[in-house]
């Protein structure tokens, strides 16, 4: 192959019925027919289940593009793509669920952010514990369905929740929620409400792994104020997996890809993006991945911007040019990130 010409790339999204889901992604531009309950479309990922097609480009899937030049072209490490992006309907509240802080024999860690798209009237999420209790009793009132022991977090539209893994949680009915995860597909079930699957059997439940990895210490921080550190530019989160900004370019802005991949998802369209040779209109919904080296303009509309952050480069030094501190910085990352 010759060497790939430095461009966008532009994912083919993949529609994923669950037994919550239901038809809300149609307005984000998604083929969600009444007769399925769409809960998810995986947006761009490299796992067992979701390797992303890739239009007109050079690679037919985003593993070929992460394995190119050992990563380099992309801008991945060579142990392929680190991250996966979903749209969620939340139709019908999930279950309660958790995922491991560590990879293992058929597991892998699961570090995630919630960015809330849409929220009815006095919407919530189950994020973390209400109260510090020993693992034996949180699970056996959580198994019978007792959500007390769990902190309610009032959200709204525009939102962001960091879960950090082994935080117990459950995206509620009505939401629809951008997620950027590590790419993982690893979840532990230890309520389901009574539900049945797709199969209209009731659904595997996890209960001695989830208690091996759930943190029952309650955390305040999941819930973090985005900090602005430009006119059009705030940061929502910043882990060691991944930062989230959110970005409203106005007439213009410009993007440079360092040495990593950029995501961009828009969230009002539509955006216009230009690159040396080419342009393209970008709708409401619409996931593009940028290659390292690659230097593009944006304008119109609203992103969010995810990526693999250079904690002091990309987090602190931006924000203590802004006047804030230290102590700021970190509380965008939930506890996660120890300097």
């Amino acid at each position: 192959m010759s060497r790939p010409v430095l461009a966008p790339l532009f994912p083919v999204p993949k529609l994923v019925e669950r037994p919550w889901g239901g038809s809300a992604l149609r307005a984000w531009g998604r083929n969600c027919l009444d007769s399925f309950r769409i809960g998810e479309s995986w947006e761009l990922g490299a796992i067992a289940d979701c390797d992303s097609l890739l239009e007109g480009c050079q690679f037919s899937r985003l593993s070929e593009a992460a394995a190119y030049e050992d990563g380099k072209w992309l801008g991945v490490s060579g142990k392929g793509f680190p991250l996966l992006v979903k749209l969620i309907d939340a139709h019908e509240t999930l279950s309660l669920q958790v995922h491991p802080k560590t990879d293992g024999p058929g597991f892998q860690a699961k570090n995630e952010c919630w960015v809330v798209l849409e929220a009815p009237k006095d919407a919530f999420l189950y994020a973390g514990t209400s109260q510090d209790l020993p693992k034996p009793e949180l699970m056996a009132r959580l198994s019978q369905g007792d959500v007390s022991v769990l902190a309610k977090l009032p959200v709204a539209a525009g939102d962001v929740v960091l879960i950090p893994a082994g935080t117990i949680h459950a995206i509620t009915a009505g939401l629809v929620i951008a997620e950027i995860q590590q790419s993982s597909d690893t979840t532990y079930r230890m309520y389901d409400w009574g539900r049945v699957g797709l199969d209209g059997k009731p659904r595997e439940l996890h209960l001695a792994q989830s208690e091996a990895c759930l943190d029952p210490v309650p955390n305040p921080g999941l819930k973090p104020v985005p900090i602005a550190i430009d006119p059009g530019r705030e940061l929502l989160c910043a882990t060691p997996w991944f930062a989230i900004s959110r970005l409203r370019p106005g007439k213009g802005e410009p993007i440079e890809v360092l040495d990593g991949f950029r995501i961009l998802m828009v969230l009002e369209g539509p955006v216009e993006l230009v690159w040396e040779g080419g342009r393209k209109s970008l709708e409401r919904g619409r996931t593009v991945l940028l290659p390292a080296g690659l230097r593009v303009h944006v304008a119109g509309g609203l992103l969010l911007e995810s990526w693999v952050p250079n904690w002091d480069r990309d987090i602190l030094g931006p924000i203590l040019c802004t006047g804030r501190s230290a102590d700021d910085a970190l509380s965008l990352a939930a506890g996660t990130y120890y300097p």
